[in-house]
């Protein structure tokens, strides 16, 4: 089997850094939206507003953190499949949350 060390090194690199460029860009846009302070108001509808988006907040969270975790794994098993291919722990990998379709808010204009 040929393996092209370079290659592999390259992509390891690239899904290490998306790793981190993703978890930076999800973390300032959450702090920028956090900066806006509390918009929704005392009302009813204030109070479930406010409750739905800190649902979706901790839900984006989480899945792009899974993500982030995965991105990063992969990244370290192509690294050490450049060195050696029976080292990778592509077993280890965790799996990605199933996201419920139906709790997903969909916004409309």
């Amino acid at each position: 089997m040929h393996i092209d060390h370079t290659e592999l090194e390259h992509a390891a690199r690239a899904f290490v850094a998306e790793d981190r460029d993703l978890a930076s860009l999800v973390n300032r846009l959450l702090g920028r939206i956090d900066d806006l302070g509390d918009i929704y108001g005392d009302d009813d509808a204030g109070r479930a507003a406010k409750a739905g988006f800190a649902t979706a907040r901790e839900k984006t969270a989480e899945y792009s953190g899974a993500l982030c975790a995965a991105y990063g794994a992969v990244g370290v098993n192509l690294a050490l499949m450049s060195t050696d291919v029976g080292r990778a722990d592509w077993d280890g990998i965790a799996a990605l949350p199933r996201v419920d379709r139906t709790s997903v808010p969909r916004f409309t204009s």
